[in-house]
């Protein structure tokens, strides 16, 4: 038994030395993957053949076979990543230590079998346990050498895992600033951060170019595009948020406006991180190609829009209206990101969902009185509660949608009007563009009409979350509930005072 086990590991070391191998379908990335599942699951193996040998030697040989088929499938895993690394010398490191760790597990496999024969022999025993530990080290070998050949997809990963950072800093940011309490530290003016801020976005348009070809070139370039990226978007939030400061408390609605400009461009730059990397050695027409050239459309949009709402900012005249073409296009990009198929990190409940549909309605309220009164601060007000509250409901729309308790129909019913909602209200803000431009009776009219539609979706959206309870649920809140709740304790209470009274012997009386 243990001479096949042998025999089969150093057959997978002699293929990883023979030519070319078959034409690779994945990427190096692909590869990576399968060979950290196999390097660890052959180093949590070793870990267990050194506990067994100890309380359980009969448990080995199953074990050695474990660690045989975990290693005939990593060679040839690792044949294919040696092919596809960058450059040829990873390759050859890959290919090495996967024939070093092969030799390692070929002398576990044989003390294994020694020490089924002789159970009891203590000198075999700490060989065994020598040649488990041996293994473990030549595993993360392995590992080194496999992120060595991926440089630029962890460069990726970190980039991205900063830009999240950046996101989480500009909502706190946000709000300071709708409290009134983000203020300049001396006397500047926006002017003097407006030159700054324009020309680090436009060095970040160059690393979007450097993100986007760095998908097809190798992976040092890669690293470099993800970690220029990172710096830049760092450098971008740090001037816009001097320069929003610089506007002053006492205009905390423009405060914001800038924020959410350049909170857009770093939430499409973690777009396009993340598009990048899934991309990362593909071929041109492979379909993560096309996402990452979409990425990278939104992450121009987002940096132009940036640019003109920079140059809005001191022009009373323009910049209401420039923030609410700001958030169209924030809305439809969160609606695009709705509307695709991956699920949330987490569900909701369908009271908190219904929560959330109540801030559309004041939204669309406000929408409406903006679109009449066409004072730039009233739009400019409009423009960010509207895109708060669109993506507070398309957040827990999507999160309800995909509570495991809820049916197929009502999860589509909460997807499709949840969409429904968002087209309705776009349509509504670019009707309050419309009449900013050209304000007449008839255009004004036509707000009404989109407010209905929207309250419409709004209505279905609040039944769809009523079906999400299901017929047994009971509101926690409802008054009713909360004293039967009360009554059922209390209850409860008296049963088990009276069953003391009832164990309680009476006192025995004095002589």
């Amino acid at each position: 038994m243990v001479g096949g086990m042998v025999e089969s590991i150093a057959d997978a070391m002699a293929k990883l030395d023979e030519g070319t191998p078959p034409e690779p379908e994945g990427s190096f990335v692909d590869y990576q993957t399968s060979m950290v599942k196999y390097s660890k699951a052959i180093a949590v193996t070793a870990q267990e053949m050194m506990t067994k040998s100890v309380t359980c030697p009969d448990e080995l040989g199953a074990l050695a076979s474990q660690v045989t088929v975990d290693y005939s499938q990593l060679a040839v895993q690792g044949r294919l990543a040696a092919h596809t690394a960058e450059p040829e010398e990873i390759g050859f490191q890959i290919k090495t230590r996967v024939q070093e760790l092969g030799h390692g597990c070929i002398f576990l496999v044989q003390k294994a079998g020694a020490l089924q024969i002789t159970p009891s022999d203590s000198f075999t025993k700490r060989e065994l346990i020598d040649c488990a530990r041996a293994v473990t080290e030549k595993v993360s070998l392995v590992l080194s050498a496999l992120q060595a050949g991926n440089k630029g997809t962890q460069a990726c990963i970190t980039a991205a895992s900063a830009v999240s950072g950046i996101i989480a800093d500009l909502d706190t940011t946000i709000m300071f600033a709708s409290a009134g309490t983000l203020n300049a530290e001396n006397d500047e003016s926006f002017a003097d951060h407006r030159e700054n801020i324009l020309k680090t976005a436009k060095a970040l348009v160059e690393d979007t170019k450097m993100l986007v070809s760095g998908a097809a070139s190798g992976q040092d370039k890669l690293a470099q595009a993800a970690q220029s990226s990172a710096k830049t978007i760092t450098q971008l939030t740090d001037v816009v948020k001097l320069g929003a400061a610089s506007i002053g408390s006492d205009d905390p609605e423009t405060q914001v406006v800038l924020i959410n400009a350049v909170k857009d461009v770093a939430k499409a730059l973690a777009e396009l991180i993340s598009a990048t990397k899934c991309a990362a050695g593909k071929a041109a027409d492979d379909p993560s190609m096309y996402q990452l050239k979409s990425a990278a459309k939104v992450m121009v949009t987002n940096v132009t829009s940036l640019l003109k709402t920079v140059k809005a900012v001191e022009d009373e005249a323009t910049r209401g209206t420039r923030a609410l073409e700001a958030t169209i296009e924030c809305i439809k990009q969160e609606m695009a990101l709705f509307q695709s198929k991956d699920a949330p990190n987490k569900t909701t409940t369908p009271e908190e969902f219904i929560r959330m549909t109540k801030g559309i309605t004041m939204a669309t309220a406000k929408a409406v009185a903006a679109g009449n009164s066409a004072r730039q601060e009233d739009i400019i007000h409009t423009a960010n509660l509207s895109r708060k509250a669109i993506s507070d409901m398309l957040i827990t729309c999507k999160q309800a949608a995909y509570h495991p308790e809820v049916n197929e129909e009502v999860k589509n019913r909460a997807l499709m009007f949840g969409s429904e909602c968002t087209i309705g209200y776009i349509d509504l803000l670019e009707q309050v563009l419309l009449v900013l431009q050209k304000p007449t009776a008839e255009q004004k009219q036509q707000l009404a009409a989109c407010s209905k539609r929207v309250a419409g979706a709004v209505t279905e959206l609040i039944q769809t979350a009523e079906a999400m309870k299901g017929s047994e649920w009971v509101d926690p809140e409802d008054p009713t509930v909360i004293a039967e709740t009360e009554l059922l304790g209390a209850a409860a209470s008296i049963e088990a005072a009276a069953k003391k009274l009832e164990q309680l012997k009476p006192r025995a009386k004095p002589k």
